[in-house]
């Protein structure tokens, strides 16, 4: 695989023409290439240019991360917790530092839907007070509904209200759906 094929599918890939960019990407892939693996994960989890097939994602993710792309962290411990691999999400989420924010909502959810994965009783609730003070739209939310729910670990239920009042800006973001802001995988 020569540089200029691998610069060539990066620029397919980035104009969205991934039939044309498969061919090249699964060359790159079989040299080597962290990045190649890592797009061809997405585009599997995905279906764009092939069928969707979660166990050739994972596959792709995997080599991904194993060639030194660790944002594949993220993607990895999506696709185990959207399979029920509770165990094995959360330890994805814990070694991502590709989006420390993000990851920190998704240990939150896998601990709170699994609460024997905690290390200590309220970790759930730190790792959620610690999503939600990085910005994390959907952490933020939660906090907000436990204030309005009357937990006073975080805060009075006038807090709460002022606090979901106070998202909107973020539902505009959101709505912005900005692909380079991290507080909002």
């Amino acid at each position: 695989m020569t540089a200029s094929n691998e610069e060539l599918a990066q620029q397919l890939y980035k104009q969205k023409r991934y039939k044309e960019a498969l061919p090249l990407l699964e060359e790159a892939a079989n040299a080597g290439s962290a990045w190649a693996h890592g797009v061809l994960g997405w585009m599997y989890w995905y279906g764009h240019a092939v069928r969707k097939d979660k166990d050739q994602s994972l596959h792709h993710y995997q080599l991904a991360y194993d060639g030194g792309n660790e944002s594949a962290a993220h993607p990895l411990g999506l696709s185990h917790f959207d399979a029920g691999r509770a165990e094995l999400a959360l330890e994805w989420f814990r070694r991502d530092r590709h989006h420390p924010i993000s990851s920190l909502y998704w240990q939150y959810r896998t601990i709170e839907a699994h609460p024997h994965l905690a290390r200590h009783a309220d970790e759930a609730d730190d790792i959620l007070l610690a999503a939600a003070n990085g910005g994390h739209l959907f952490a933020k939310r939660d906090v907000a509904f436990r204030m309005m729910k009357g937990h006073k670990r975080f805060g009075t239920r006038r807090q709460g209200v002022f606090l979901w009042l106070g998202l909107y800006p973020d539902l505009f973001r959101l709505a912005r759906a900005d692909s380079y802001d991290e507080r909002l995988r």
